[in-house]
C-alpha cells in the first residue's frame, strides 16, 4: 500500500501556513551539504537548515561520485550567476554510523552486488568500510576532479545515529 496519501495529507497541512514563498535562489548560507538518504539522517533536523538556509544533496552513503562533482560544479555556477561574483561555498560532507553502504565492504555482499551491477565500480564509489577513511576519500575524490572549482571549500563530518551528535573529522579547506 502507498503512503502517497499520507505525504499528500501532510503537505496540505504544510501549505495551509506557508509563507515563504518568496525565498531568493541563493540560499542564506554559503553552504551545500552531501549526506546520506538514510531516513535517521536528516540535516533539516539534526543541523536546524531550515526552508531557504543551505542547499542540500542526497545520495546513498552521501558519497561523492562523478554525479555528485558534475551537481557541485553546476551549483557553483548557478551560485555564481546568481551574485555575479565567484561564489564563497562550503561542502560540508556527512557519512554517518551505522550506514547501509558498510554492508558493500563485506567481501559476500561485495560479490554479489559486482555481479548484480557487473562492475566493481559501484562498490568502489559507495562502499563505506569506515566513516573516518570514506570521508578522506571523498575529499580526494573532488580534489582530482578538474570540473569541481578549486575555490570551492571542504569539511568532512561524522553523523552518529546513535546519540544525534555531529563530529568535525576534516577541517574545512578548499580544494585547491
Amino acid at each position: 500500500m502507498s503512503d502517497l496519501a499520507t505525504l499528500y495529507e501532510s503537505n496540505s497541512a504544510f501549505a495551509g501556513s506557508f509563507d515563504q514563498g518568496d525565498l531568493p535562489l541563493k540560499p542564506n548560507l554559503s553552504t551545500l551539504v552531501l549526506t546520506c538518504v538514510d531516513a535517521r539522517v536528516d540535516p533539516a533536523h539534526f543541523a536546524g537548515i531550515e526552508l531557504g538556509d543551505a542547499l542540500v544533496l542526497r545520495n546513498v552513503g552521501g558519497r561523492v561520485s562523478e554525479a555528485v562533482a558534475l551537481e557541485v560544479s553546476m551549483l557553483w555556477m548557478l551560485m555564481a550567476a546568481a551574485s555575479g561574483t565567484t561564489p564563497s561555498i562550503e561542502l560540508v560532507i556527512i557519512h554517518h554510523t551505522d550506514c547501509g553502504m558498510s554492508r558493500f565492504a563485506n567481501p559476500e555482499v561485495a560479490a554479489k552486488v559486482t555481479a548484480r551491477f557487473g562492475t566493481e565500480s559501484v562498490v568502489e564509489t559507495y562502499a563505506i568500510s569506515e566513516p573516518t577513511e570514506s570521508l578522506a576519500t571523498d575529499v580526494a575524490r573532488l580534489a582530482a576532479n578538474t570540473m569541481v572549482p578549486r575555490e570551492l571549500q571542504v569539511s568532512g563530518h561524522i553523523y552518529d545515529v546513535s546519540t544525534g551528535r555531529l563530529t568535525p573529522v576534516i577541517a574545512t579547506t578548499p580544494l585547491g
